[in-house]
């Protein structure tokens, strides 16, 4: 999301990895992420939707994922989660307020 984009360095100062993952192909990505100005965190590809429904976002009416932000730890323990309803987007302030809150 272009949001995120324009704070990754705020991220980065809080020891944090952005990444976009989503059940759209890797060309999906690449076109979209040129489109609204993505370049600087990573779009990855669950076209399998392993990751999808091993986190819980997967939407099978759709055959793809829900909108949600993770913060996952080091040690790979998630430590937050929010879920969006349909065309509500996240706020980079407020998931960058949890990840210093979590330190």
């Amino acid at each position: 999301m272009p949001a995120f984009d324009k704070r990754t360095r705020d991220f980065e100062a809080a020891n944090t990895q952005v990444l976009g993952i989503s059940t759209d192909s890797p060309f999906s990505h690449e076109n979209w992420a040129k489109s609204v100005g993505i370049s600087n965190y990573p779009l990855l590809s669950d076209v399998h939707r392993t990751t999808a429904k091993d986190y819980g976002v997967y939407w099978a009416d759709w055959n793809a994922n829900s909108r949600a932000t993770f913060i996952v730890d080091g040690a790979g323990t998630i430590r937050f989660v929010e879920r969006y309803a349909k065309g509500q987007l996240p706020d980079p302030d407020k998931i960058l307020a949890e990840v210093k809150k979590l330190g």
